[in-house]
């Protein structure tokens, strides 16, 4: 190899070596940018997050309250019905044994 095209060889590879730096530092950089701007991206998410999930638990606690209101005015009303049954089969009862004794 002549000293031209050694002198020439030498060159286009430090400046291929240059290129190669400055490109390592480019995404370096570009690494960073992108790991601030994930950093900012998954706190958001986190408060989100954090959010949904106090929505969800006054949600729950919301339907505890009501499911318990709704079992308790369901129990009630099924013992008035209850009763108003129980009496009414009673008076029907006595009907019958009177309409049975006069037979």
């Amino acid at each position: 190899m002549d000293g031209e095209t050694r002198a020439y060889l030498d060159q286009a590879l430090g400046s291929l070596r240059q290129e190669f730096v400055g490109l390592r530092q480019e995404v370096r950089d570009t690494a960073a940018e992108t790991r601030r701007h994930f950093d900012v991206v998954a706190e958001s998410l986190r408060q989100d997050i954090r959010a949904v999930a106090e929505g969800v638990g006054a949600t729950t606690e919301r339907m505890d309250r009501v499911e318990a209101s709704v079992k308790t005015e369901m129990e009630e009303r099924f013992a008035a019905t209850h009763s108003i049954f129980r009496t009414a089969f009673h008076e029907l009862r006595r009907d019958i044994d009177d309409v049975r004794s006069r037979l």
